[in-house]
């Protein structure tokens, strides 16, 4: 059965083209944070804060602004930069907002985002990481003075976020990763982009604040057949898997996805895709695929950072997490899982790479 991968960028949209797409990954659905009620006190502060900055008309602009948008990753570098300056303001009440914010922007962050009304208070310090999921883009036309670029940010928080409760000097730890969005206009004044105006994801994109659960056990596994010793690698990627060593339960395609015959269905790379703890859903946004690439057809194209290994031995850690298709194992190495995965036939261990995040422009028409 022919099938085609589509995969999500780190900024907006990649497609790999093929034939019929398998049915996307959705993540369960979320609500982003309603926009608190606008206070007085939080949208007009005593004194404006951050200086008007007109666009300079003199300022020299880069290439990118003959065009409409932007045609690399611009839009990712405007948002991680801002997500970095905003954890700053989070735990420094005195940070130089203006470096991120309009006067307008910081007005409406104020009246959006509690936590920052808590900080700009002095009732808060936040210490906490942010880091970029995606950052859908809307629509401008970077030849319009000021350019304007509306931005759907998703990011994450790790765990061990710190928030201080300054009058009793509590602190609280969070124990989990949390994901949020909002959405931002960025406006260039010819020599930074602030944000212009800060509120609510956008509806088109809340079902993205979300992150995956763990789905319920799958049914026992029906028929599961043990491929003779010395079969070669199987290419069915429609085959069962299953865990306890095919005795347990079987695997949803939500939790492990096998595609083979990459490219186009005439290529010869298989990839794995799992969810991350091995169980839980896979996420859309952090994708973690490894790669059998015995042509090298993924390392010529420099989606490998690392080449695959098709007679290897496993590291000491290596485990046999059970599940399998009944012609390969999945075997993991905890120290060497953010890089590759060991998978086991007829006792030889091979080991697949992790996939860069952005590969599969292959036109197969």
């Amino acid at each position: 059965m022919k099938r085609c991968l589509v995969l999500i960028a780190t900024l907006s949209v990649v497609l790999a083209a093929c034939s019929p797409a398998p049915q996307p990954i959705s993540p369960p659905p979320a609500t982003a944070s309603p926009a608190p009620s606008p206070s007085s006190e939080a949208i007009e502060p005593a004194a404006p804060r951050c200086p008007p900055r007109p666009f300079d008309a003199t300022a020299t602009l880069g290439p990118e602004f003959d065009q409409d948008i932007f045609i690399r990753d611009e839009s990712r570098a405007i948002a991680t930069e801002f997500l970095a300056g905003l954890a700053i303001i989070y735990l420094d009440p005195s940070a130089d907002v203006c470096r991120y914010f309009t006067e307008q922007g910081w007005r409406t962050a104020l009246a959006f985002e509690p936590r920052l009304r808590a900080v700009e208070r002095g009732e808060s310090l936040i210490t906490q990481d942010h880091l970029l999921r995606v950052a859908f883009e809307g629509g401008y036309d970077l030849r319009d003075r000021p350019p304007v670029v509306p931005l759907d940010i998703v990011f994450d928080i790790p765990a061990g976020a710190e928030t201080e409760d300054v009058p009793s000097g509590e602190t609280r730890t969070s124990t989990s990763t949390a994901r949020e969005g909002f959405h931002a206009d960025f406006m260039f004044d010819g020599h930074r982009w602030r944000v212009d105006r800060l509120g609510a994801i956008g509806e088109d994109y809340r079902r993205w604040v979300g992150l995956p659960s763990t789905p319920p056990p799958g049914m026992p596994c029906p028929e599961f057949v043990r491929d003779p010793k010395d079969s070669l690698f199987d290419e069915d990627a429609d085959r069962r898997w299953c865990d306890a060593a095919g005795r347990g339960r079987a695997i949803s395609h939500d939790q492990l996805d096998l595609f083979t015959r990459y490219p186009c269905d005439n290529g010869h790379a298989a990839i794995l895709q799992i969810g991350r703890p091995l169980g839980a859903a896979m996420d859309p946004l952090v994708r973690w695929e490894y790669v059998r690439d015995p042509a090298d057809e993924f390392l010529e194209q420099r989606w490998l950072t690392e080449r695959y290994d098709g007679d290897t031995e496993s590291p000491d850690d290596a485990a046999d997490t059970g599940w399998t298709n009944g012609n390969i194992d999945l075997w993991i190495s905890p120290s060497d899982l953010d890089r590759a995965i060991y998978l086991v036939r007829n006792g030889t261990v091979e080991r697949w790479p992790r996939a860069t995040e952005q590969w599969g422009m292959i036109d197969c028409n």
